[in-house]
C-alpha cells in the first residue's frame, strides 16, 4: 500500500476530564475548557485516532493492519500492533494516584493488555513518582487506605520546562497542576491506589532519582526515544521506521522528495518508514520527535 509521506489526523482526538483545563485547546488554536487529554495518533482499541487519507478518514488501527510494513519499516517483525501511545495531558488538579503493573503481574490477573512503560516530558507542574523510603509491609498496608499518607512518602519534583521522567511498571505516581507530554507503550493498563490489584502491583522499595529522571528535553527507554529539536533553518533525517512529530512552538514546513506539508503549533504528523528521508524547515520552532525502538 502506498502511503502519503506525511500523515495527519482527520480530527483531533480530545478527551474531556474532570481535572482538564484550557491549555490543550489553546495550543491547538481554539478555546474549550475541560480537555484533559489529547491522544496523538492513537491505535489503542479504546480510543483510536482517525487518519486523513485521500480515500477519506480511516482509523489508525485499520491503517496499521493494511500498511504495517510501510509504517514500521525495519521494526515490522518486532511488533504485531502499533507500538506507541502519545498523549498531551493537562491536569489543572492532581491526577489520581495510580500504578501500571508489570507484565508478570498483569499476566497473573489474566489481563489482556501488556504492561505500560511510560515517560513524561513536562512543560510545567509537579511530579510525584515512587517512594522516598523503603516501606515495610505494615507501612504499605496503611498507605493503601490513605492517599494523604501515600503522598507524604513519595518523591516530589517541581518540574521545569522539558524535564523528563521515566515511569517503570510498579512505580506509584501522579502529577498536579501539570502540562505533560506522555509517551508510552500502547497500553492503558492502570490500577488506582484503592484497587485491590494495586496491592500486588506496587513496588514498595524506595525509588531513587537516577531510576526515573531523564535528560532535559530528551528521554530514552527500551521502547522509544523522544527528543525536543530546536529548528532554526533546517534539519534533515533519514528514517528506517516511523517518526512521530509534534510541533510545540512556532511553525514548520516538512519536505520529502515527493512533496511537502505544514506542521502547525499544537499538531502532530506521522511519517511512515516508507518516506525514507525528510526535512524540517523553520525560522524558529520547537518540535518533539518520537522514534520507536
Amino acid at each position: 500500500m502506498e502511503l502519503p509521506n506525511f500523515i495527519f489526523q482527520a480530527t483531533e482526538n480530545l478527551v474531556e476530564k474532570p481535572w482538564g483545563g484550557e491549555w490543550i485547546s489553546l495550543l491547538k488554536g481554539f478555546r474549550k475548557k475541560g480537555i484533559g487529554e489529547s491522544w496523538e495518533f492513537s491505535a489503542h482499541h479504546s480510543n483510536p485516532s482517525q487518519i486523513f487519507l485521500k480515500k477519506g478518514p480511516v482509523k489508525l488501527t485499520e491503517l496499521f493492519v493494511e500498511a504495517k510494513n510501510e509504517i514500521l519499516g525495519e521494526l515490522s517483525d518486532k511488533y504485531t500492533s502499533f507500538p506507541l501511545l502519545v498523549k498531551l495531558v493537562d491536569a489543572s488538579e492532581r491526577l489520581d494516584l495510580h500504578v501500571h503493573p508489570s507484565a508478570k503481574v498483569a499476566e497473573s490477573f489474566g489481563e489482556s493488555e501488556g504492561e505500560k512503560l511510560k515517560a513524561w516530558i513536562f512543560l510545567k507542574g509537579t511530579a510525584l513518582i515512587g517512594f522516598s523510603e523503603n516501606l515495610t509491609p505494615e507501612n504499605f498496608e496503611e498507605i493503601l487506605g490513605n492517599e494523604k499518607l501515600a503522598l507524604e512518602k513519595m518523591n516530589r519534583f517541581e518540574a521545569g520546562t522539558f524535564d523528563t521522567f521515566i515511569i517503570p511498571p510498579g512505580v506509584l505516581h501522579t502529577a498536579e497542576n501539570a502540562r505533560i507530554i506522555e509517551i508510552s507503550t500502547n497500553s492503558e493498563l492502570t490500577y488506582a491506589l484503592n484497587d485491590e490489584k494495586a496491592k500486588k502491583a506496587i513496588k514498595i522499595d524506595r525509588t531513587d532519582d537516577f531510576e526515573i529522571k531523564g535528560k532535559k528535553g530528551r528521554v530514552e527507554t527500551d521502547f522509544f526515544i523522544a527528543e525536543i529539536i530546536d529548528v532554526a533553518g533546517k534539519a534533515d533525517f533519514n528514517i528506517n521506521t516511523f517518526n512521530l512529530l509534534l510541533c510545540l512552538d512556532g511553525y514548520a514546513l516538512l519536505r520529502s522528495d515527493k512533496g511537502f506539508a505544514d506542521l502547525q503549533k499544537g499538531y502532530s504528523c506521522l511519517i511512515p518508514a516508507s518516506t525514507g528521508s525528510y526535512t524540517i524547515q523553520s525560522e524558529k520552532a520547537k518540535v518533539l520527535r518520537i522514534i520507536p525502538k
